[in-house]
């Protein structure tokens, strides 16, 4: 057992570099840097009008080295929090490699490849006792674990779909293709969900509380982004470790680098889990 716990932790470390511990660091710094960049300000303009103009250049001088000690310490929290494998933590550093599959071209023709994505949470009907959809659910807004989800994708054109899922549990898992639907083909136009009434079975958030994201990727011709996703172990959907999902991620991005920017394109969904 601790052997396997060291591989995990050997393989969590190897799998996020300081790169992309600093980016976690960042995002979890910008989002309250308002609030940051106010108190500076408050401790500068106080210590200039009790202490005067000469404190000033030691007052800045501590808030420079407390700044960058706030900084060190959630570098190696952050660190810390990788080699526990904390679920968050990994759910947001995948999450931050997914969306670095972008696609840029912003003057595509409306001619080129499109792909729409979107969740449906699904609602009993007391007097019909079935399974009714409601209204879709916008990116970023919330579902309660325990809820029935549909995940529903669209393209424009007749194409190959890649369809990634970053849990709240911080694994990654390839929806599309699936052992159900192993060629990757869709039709342009026609609408797909999983689970469709062929998968026999419903998609229930289970937890933990958190952000469940998605990402579909379709390209014009047939490209295996990654090995793994095409070989599933009996299962009806790929799961991979966080490591190998880092890794898969990473084989993608460079993978769609290489493809012109009118033969694919991308779509990004996600929503909180309470």
């Amino acid at each position: 057992m601790e052997e396997n716990n060291s591989m995990d932790k050997n393989e969590l470390m190897n799998a996020f570099g300081t790169k992309d511990i600093l980016s976690a660091v960042v995002g979890k710094l910008s989002s309250q840097i308002l609030l940051f960049s106010i108190a500076i300000i408050v401790v500068i303009v106080t210590s200039y009008y009790i202490l005067g103009s000469e404190a000033l250049v030691p007052t800045i001088a501590i808030l420079v080295v407390f700044i960058f000690g706030a900084f060190g310490y959630l570098f190696f929290e952050q660190k810390q929090k990788i080699e526990k494998g904390e679920p968050e933590t990994i759910n947001n550093l995948l999450g931050n490699k997914m969306k670095k599959i972008v696609h840029t071209d912003i003057s595509a023709s409306d001619d080129n490849l499109k792909v729409d994505l979107w969740a449906e949470k699904i609602s009993k009907d007391v007097n019909l006792s079935r399974d009714i959809n409601v209204v879709p659910v916008k990116s970023g807004e919330t579902f309660k674990v325990g809820d029935k989800i549909n995940v529903k994708f669209k393209s424009s054109k007749d194409c190959y779909l890649t369809l990634l899922n970053i849990g709240t549990s911080g694994k990654l898992t390839f929806l599309y293709p699936n052992t159900l639907h192993k060629d990757n083909f869709i039709e342009g136009g026609r609408l797909f969900e999983i689970p469709g009434d062929e998968y026999g079975f419903e998609y229930q958030l289970s937890g933990p509380a958190g952000i469940e994201k998605l990402k579909a990727i379709v390209t014009e011709s047939k490209i295996n982004l990654v090995e793994s996703q095409f070989s599933p172990d009996g299962n009806m959907f790929n799961m991979v470790s966080p490591g190998v999902a880092a890794r898969d991620i990473s084989i993608i991005e460079k993978k769609m680098e290489e493809i012109p920017q009118d033969k694919w394109n991308e779509a990004y969904f996600e929503f909180n889990v309470k």
